[in-house]
């Protein structure tokens, strides 16, 4: 399942009527938005939405609604139900009712369990304390994120189960049989099934944390519950061990860096989602300036990570990611790794239809290279369209590049990496179609090279622009496999073939003492 549209209508700062289009698919949103501009609106908007499907919440109405408008704020989600099904079903949210507004809210219900939401002010109060205090888990994980988690041993949902515990051993009126129970219960399903997801979470918490580096490795500290009496238990405690290069690091909410921090608590957040209930539920994951805490240097390795584990994984795997910022060039950053095939990018801004009118938000759906290409080739711009046509090709090879591992030649700066490089080991160790590559080479030529311009006004160029975006569209779309690496192994039988193929015996002498060095 995929929400394929977001409908706010005089909701908190989107006065009037607002529409963000994913497309018939579900694609992925990228948000950029200036303070104020109603960036943080959309994702309360989400928020509460699902959140709805479960409780009563607060529709903010914008405070500029005029009296004959009054209690019209409301939040419509339109969500497709399979991959192969064009049916779609529309949700909605509004500030009279305060709860979802359908026959089957299930669907809500079961993608609010999955806690897929998470934003930069939770960041560190969520997971990481910055006091003398030890870190206790507990209730962050077993109250709130892992809540709706199955234990396997009780076939139960963990946070439910811990309500019903916690009630029981505070009851006034609780039976020696009862008591026993409860004992018994702890001993045999509570304690194990919540050990088997801690240890989940501590495996993908480490896998996600060697994406970033810094030699960080964590594990959780639960010992489990044990019933002491009436009204008094322990071992409700959720301690965080964390390693630094083997070290251990007993207050490392003191030691570590925010970056480290934050690529902690990101890791820790990222991992608990992952044991949640997904099967068959609509997966959204929506992140909130959740960057602000990492240098240039971490963020990649978080764009690996939703890709690697949430974004291009199998479909029933797979999470509609949802991601804001008011950082333009990580916003750049993220069109640049991912491309427009399966995203799409939006800009709010904040505008005055008149100098007496307040603020609205403006919506603006930022173009792709291709698209923004094509659109130059319409308005008779073929420089442009040109340029816009090379920064795709550039994008396009570095990312197969990074997705299939190939080896590029070193470069002592990053700066003096050119396009023929990526394109060089595209061509070398892969099975990229030979027509593609003629194509490409004779495009290279003629359009891709800045200095070939000598008359971008001739018909002919135009007609080249064309042929080009459509070779750029095909290489986006073509599947190529990376071919097997030759291996020592490999290169010392071809040198014993050649050997035997070499008729005076002193050549050969001179190959078997090179092959001994």
């Amino acid at each position: 399942m995929r929400i394929t549209e977001i409908k706010l209508n005089n909701y908190r700062a989107f006065y009037g009527e607002h529409t963000i289009s994913l497309d018939k698919d579900g694609k992925n949103l990228m948000v950029y938005g200036e303070n104020g501009s109603g960036k943080s609106s959309l994702f309360t908007a989400l928020q509460n939405f699902f959140l709805s499907s479960v409780q009563k919440v607060n529709v903010e109405e914008n405070i500029f609604v005029p009296a004959s408008k009054k209690n019209t704020a409301s939040i419509l989600l339109t969500i497709k139900e399979s991959a192969t099904s064009t049916k779609t079903t529309n949700f909605e949210l509004n500030c009279v009712d305060k709860q979802i507004i359908s026959l089957d809210k299930t669907i809500i219900a079961d993608a609010n369990k999955i806690k897929g939401f998470f934003d930069y002010r939770s960041l560190l109060k969520t997971h990481i304390q910055h006091d003398n205090k030890s870190i206790n888990l507990f209730d962050i994980l077993v109250s709130n994120i892992l809540y709706h988690s199955i234990n396997r041993f009780s076939n139960q949902e963990i946070g439910k189960e811990w309500d019903k515990l916690y009630q029981n051993i505070f009851d006034l009126q609780q039976t020696s049989k009862r008591k026993n129970a409860n004992i018994d219960y702890l001993q045999t399903k509570f304690n194990p099934g919540l050990k088997e997801l801690l240890s989940s979470i501590e495996k993908d918490t480490n896998t996600f944390l060697n994406y970033f580096g810094g030699g960080i490795k964590v594990s959780f500290e639960f010992s489990g519950i044990t019933y002491i009496r009436r009204k008094v238990i322990s071992g409700n405690h959720i301690g965080l061990r964390i390693e630094f290069y083997n070290n251990h690091i007993p207050k490392h909410q003191f030691f570590l860096n925010e970056a480290r921090l934050s690529a902690l608590a990101i890791s820790l957040y990222l991992a608990s989602i992952k044991v949640n209930p997904t099967a068959g539920a609509l997966k959204v994951l929506v992140l909130d300036d959740l960057l602000i805490g990492l240098d240039m240097s971490n963020r990649l390795p978080l764009l690996k990570i939703l890709k690697n584990h949430f974004i291009e994984v199998p479909e029933n795997e797979r999470f509609q990611t949802i991601m804001t910022t008011y950082d333009k060039v990580w916003f750049e950053l993220v069109n640049n790794y991912f491309g427009d095939t399966n995203w799409k990018f939006i800009e709010i801004y904040s505008k005055r239809l008149t100098d007496e009118d307040f603020e609205i938000p403006y919506i603006k759906e930022t173009q792709g290279y291709l698209d923004k290409a094509k659109t130059y080739l319409k308005e008779k711009d073929n420089k442009a369209s040109a340029v816009y046509i090379r920064t795709e090709f550039e994008r396009i090879v570095k990312s197969i590049c990074e997705k299939k591992g190939l080896q590029v030649n070193y470069k002592t700066k990053q700066k003096e990496f050119t396009t023929e490089d990526f394109w060089e080991a595209i061509t070398n160790q892969t099975d990229i179609d030979k027509e593609i590559i003629k194509e490409i080479r004779i495009h290279r030529g003629t359009v891709m090279n800045p200095f070939s311009h000598y008359d971008l006004e001739h018909p002919e160029f135009t007609k080249e622009l064309e042929d080009t975006i459509d070779t750029i569209e095909k290489l986006g779309k073509i599947n190529i496999k990376s071919l097997k690496k030759t291996t020592y192994t490999d290169l010392k039988k071809q040198i014993f073939k050649l050997e035997l193929q070499i008729k005076k015996p002193i050549i050969g002498k001179i190959i078997r003492s090179l092959l001994d060095k």
